[in-house]
């Protein structure tokens, strides 16, 4: 057993080790794959929160039993009888089929889950499911075996561990944690008081993630002549995480674009690098005549219903150091990337951007498509929001704050639009209403 620290318990609020995270009401806590964040059910919706409590965020109402996807990009969890995903920023949200107590295949391509005294198993993406054993509450282990609750007894295959409920594997595979009696075992030793253990996973050298921070939408202007308005924006990301974004375009041979990997510093001075993170395309425009990463920042405008209506035509950003103005307290902040991303070198093979802790990535109304177009959009009440790194291609250490929006009205007067602003909302792509008269 590696010992007590290593699990997370409800008693009198989620513990890690002893010490109390997340104190008040809070169950069924659930570790990220880098064991960084905690996903835990409070108040009937599911929440997230860093490892020490800080930096907590709802992520999905009217939802129970969270549990991270491998690649930490997604988290599955429980609603009205069934299962469901949904993406770790609170987008996309997926049913999966009837059932409860969801758990993820190590690869990810599957997950268990329990219905009517059995578990079954099922693609992630939804689609037949098959009975797999009698048992509920299902929990994969590092290599695949699936542990269950029969009647009481906890079990893998024809092997009792115990008289208990809520099966966690230890990272190695080696040990599984139950509670039986309000009391947690481990290996049929009683290890402390509480429920709903979740073992912590051992992910090696700490990574020095980014966190990019969506500001809400400002500086909006209407711009255009008849038959073609646009309305423009000012868009802000901060990098509020532990280390920078490193973001390395490599062309292959004969190809017209690059391929994005990203390098992630260690706290142990390594460096981790994730390839394929996205695509670099030389933008030949003026002002910009250098290489882009394309879709780091997304925006669209929206019906209050959520439907889009509009989106950006915005090619990609060239990230850099420009500007050092991210909220908080930043000792010794410092520019490392100042270059022009290759800028007229279409030919270039290979280019280096990024943004540094405490600087962010700031680009004015209608600087290179910073800007939606309006023309057919009829008066009324719509969310325009900001979303960075929209299909989750880059690693960060929080997602649920890569979108922010603003609740806006479009008015038309004698064949030319105006918009005022309603609410700015920080956080969430869904800006509620300031006030029944806005509605």
């Amino acid at each position: 057993m590696t010992g007590l620290a290593t699990l997370a318990f409800v008693l009198a609020g989620i513990h890690a080790g002893g010490a109390a995270v997340i104190p008040g009401a809070g169950t069924a806590p659930a570790w990220s794959p880098n064991a960084e964040r905690i996903a835990y059910v409070s108040g009937g919706s599911v929440w997230v929160a860093d490892a020490d409590g800080s930096h907590r965020a709802l992520l999905v109402r009217r939802a129970d039993d969270p549990a991270w996807s491998p690649s930490g990009t997604r988290l599955a969890f429980t609603r009205g009888g069934s299962v469901w995903t949904i993406r770790a920023d609170g987008a996309d949200e997926r049913r999966i089929a009837p059932g409860a107590h969801a758990a993820w295949s190590p690869d990810g391509a599957r997950i268990a889950f329990d219905r009517g005294g059995v578990t079954y198993v099922v693609s992630s993406s939804g689609g037949a499911a098959r009975a797999f054993t009698h048992g509920v509450t299902p929990a994969y282990s590092r290599a695949g075996r699936i542990a269950v609750v029969d009647d009481g007894t906890v079990r893998v295959g024809t092997t009792i561990y115990g008289t208990g409920s809520d099966p966690s594997w230890s990272p190695d595979g080696q040990d599984l944690a139950y509670e039986s009696g309000g009391t947690i075992y481990v290996g049929g030793i009683a290890v402390a008081r509480g429920r709903d253990p979740a073992w912590r996973p051992e992910p090696g050298p700490r990574e020095l993630l980014p966190d990019f921070d969506q500001r809400a939408p400002e500086g909006l202007v209407i711009a255009g002549s008849p038959g073609h308005w646009k309305l423009g924006f000012t868009s802000l990301v901060d990098n509020v995480g532990l280390g920078p974004a490193i973001i390395e375009g490599v062309r292959p041979s004969g190809a017209a674009r690059m391929v994005a990997a990203q390098h992630v510093q260690l706290a142990n001075g390594g460096t981790h690098t994730y390839r394929d993170v996205g695509r670099l395309r030389y933008t030949n425009s003026a002002p910009h005549f250098h290489w882009h990463y394309v879709k780091f920042d997304a925006f669209e405008l929206r019906s209050l219903d959520g439907r889009t209506l509009v989106r950006d035509r915005k090619s990609g950003f060239c990230l850099a150091d420009h500007y050092g103005i991210a909220p908080g307290y930043w000792p010794f902040r410092s520019a490392h990337f100042l270059s022009s991303c290759a800028q007229g070198q279409p030919h270039a093979t290979h280019v280096l951007q990024g943004t540094s802790r405490g600087f962010t990535d700031r680009y004015p109304a209608f600087f290179h498509g910073q800007n939606v177009d309006i023309t057919g959009v009829p008066a009324g009440v719509y969310i325009l929001v900001h979303r960075v790194n929209e299909n989750l291609l880059l690693h960060e250490l929080r997602y649920e704050n890569d979108a922010a929006s603003v609740r806006i009205r479009v008015t038309w007067r004698v064949g030319r639009p105006s918009v005022r602003i309603l609410r700015r909302c920080g956080g969430t792509a869904t800006c509620g209403p300031a006030s029944a008269r806005d509605l």
